[in-house]
């Protein structure tokens, strides 16, 4: 992999060890944040090995992503809302996402305008009957409002640098799927990005030459 810092990586090696669940990686800041979701802990990585926990979090499951001024917003599912994390280290209620759905909340991505993109599994998981899920934008604004439906299990989502494109991943669909962003953060021209065949795309990324990893 190469890093914003120009640095190459050419081989495989741990950078942290006895993780209990870790999920949401991001690459922030010239570290590696991820959510350990069963110690509820948000922690950060060098490519030394040096980490640190950043923040905790008391829900299962639950993601991160940033604002463009720097605050950190984390999905809880368990508190069914969208968190931002103050200046003082402390957890404020960014969103109240009970009004759209009760279900789990799982993935967000920011765009570079603020808009916060969230998906809604749908059904209880696990165990549950499956049902189709929902994405969800937060606007930059503070306002609430659902932009996809019938989205079978929708996980991770990534948007385009230029902030035209928002791709999902359809776990129990077998796809990456993509849709136009508005100028006021609505999604449109629903469409297949990549059809993954047996696979059950997770999360995702767009590295800097504009490649989809899953």
């Amino acid at each position: 992999m190469s890093t914003s810092g120009g640095d190459h990586v050419s081989e495989l090696r741990p950078l942290l060890t006895g993780l209990k669940f870790p999920e949401s990686p991001r690459w922030h800041l010239g570290r590696l944040w991820l959510a350990d979701w069963g110690a509820q802990e948000v922690i950060a990585v060098d490519l030394h090995g040096a980490s640190e926990v950043v923040g905790h979090v008391a829900s299962f499951p639950f993601s991160i992503d940033w604002l463009p001024d720097g605050r950190m917003l984390a999905v809880s599912a368990a508190q069914c809302c969208l968190l931002r994390e103050e200046m003082n280290g402390e957890w404020a209620t960014h969103s109240d996402l009970s009004s759209l759905s009760q279900k789990p909340w799982n993935e967000i991505v920011v765009d570079g305008r603020g808009n916060a993109y969230l998906n809604n599994i749908g059904f209880k998981f696990p165990g549950g009957e499956f049902a189709a899920g929902i994405v969800a934008l937060v606007t930059a604004g503070g306002s609430v409002l659902q932009v996809a439906d019938d989205v079978a299990f929708p996980n991770g989502m990534a948007v385009t640098p230029d902030n035209t494109t928002l791709i999902a991943a359809e776990s129990y669909a077998n796809r990456l799927t993509a849709f136009d962003i508005g100028p006021d953060g609505a999604l449109s021209n629903r469409r297949v990005w990549a059809d993954v065949g047996d696979d059950h795309p997770d999360g995702i990324c767009i590295d800097v030459e504009g490649a989809v990893w899953y």
